[in-house]
């Protein structure tokens, strides 16, 4: 039997990363590792809820209640988060370099770890040609790229820390 799962197709990859970068905040820079914890909420949007807010956080609960998704989604099963998103880096990071490739994000950049779009004339073409996304997708995408933006990377009730995603004890602080 041979399943399809979105994670490990590269055409896809490059489609969600497309949608993230032209929601993301044009003139800012985005770590890419920030970037793939998007992504990954995009593809599995009911681990979502394996985060938890602050008591402060009352746009990021808000935004939850909101969410068009089920706690558990039978086809899409994610035993250990950190090796499926560790699964699905190869296939982030050529479509990165792609988009780099298309002269959409600096490639010199990139190689530092942080995404800077060049030209959003470009990205909006693509994207425009690319077609839209479900109302779900559009929630998950509003959700990290607004509340998850705002949220630091690393140190303590990082990103990386919250979501227990990307191995955090080791950064810098």
């Amino acid at each position: 039997m041979i399943l399809y799962n979105n994670a490990f197709d590269l055409y896809h990859t490059i489609f969600r990363l497309l949608h993230l970068l032209k929601k993301s905040p044009p003139s800012k820079r985005i770590e890419v590792d920030r970037l793939r914890i998007w992504d990954f909420y995009l593809l599995f949007p009911s681990q979502i809820f394996s985060i938890k807010p602050k008591r402060h956080e009352k746009e990021f609960k808000e935004l939850i209640k909101e969410l068009n998704v089920k706690k558990e989604n039978p086809y899409q099963k994610v035993y250990d988060q950190r090796k499926t998103l560790e699964k699905i880096r190869p296939y982030q990071m050529a479509a990165l370099n792609c988009l780099a490739s298309y002269k959409i994000i600096d490639k010199a950049l990139l190689v530092d770890g942080v995404v800077s779009i060049i030209s959003e004339d470009i990205l909006k073409d693509y994207v425009g040609s690319i077609g839209d996304l479900s109302s779900r997708e559009i929630n998950i995408i509003s959700i990290v790229t607004s509340v998850f933006y705002d949220i630091s990377l690393t140190g303590e009730n990082g990103l990386k820390m919250r979501t227990n995603l990307i191995e955090s004890k080791y950064d810098a602080k």
